[in-house]
């Protein structure tokens, strides 16, 4: 769990305890403490209030862990071509054997499309 998580999860946690308190009318005095504290995380790190699920979520945080898979493809593939070299594929025989069997389940694929759009099924009489 990231630390950024780690927080978001605190913050809702002493939420959820001051809200109890709050019920039963039983704030001490280093509540309000506490209370001054979480407005300054929450502040700080720039925290959305969810009134929907009535916690705090880090927007920013999320966004930045929904990149999808195409994405860090695009970022990473540069940096790993100047490390391996564009011609990694001709080295590593794991790799060539996973490119050869993608090329023959494409092959495979398009033969069996073809000959299901190409033939009509014939009638038989009884």
């Amino acid at each position: 769990m990231s630390t950024s998580n780690e927080l978001v999860v605190l913050v809702n946690d002493n939420l959820n305890l001051l809200r109890g308190k709050l019920v039963r009318f039983i704030l001490e005095d280093g509540d309000m403490r506490m209370i001054a504290n979480l407005v300054q995380i929450i502040d700080q790190f720039d925290l959305e209030y969810d009134q929907e699920g009535m916690v705090y979520r880090d927007r920013k945080g999320e966004k930045a862990r929904s990149k999808s898979r195409a994405q860090l493809a695009r970022e990473l593939e540069p940096g790993l071509n100047a490390i391996f070299g564009t011609d990694y594929l001709k080295h590593d025989p794991e790799a060539k054997r996973q490119e050869t069997n993608r090329k023959a389940r494409e092959k495979y694929h398009a033969k069996k499309k073809g000959k299901a759009n190409g033939s009509k099924a014939r009638k038989t009489s009884s």
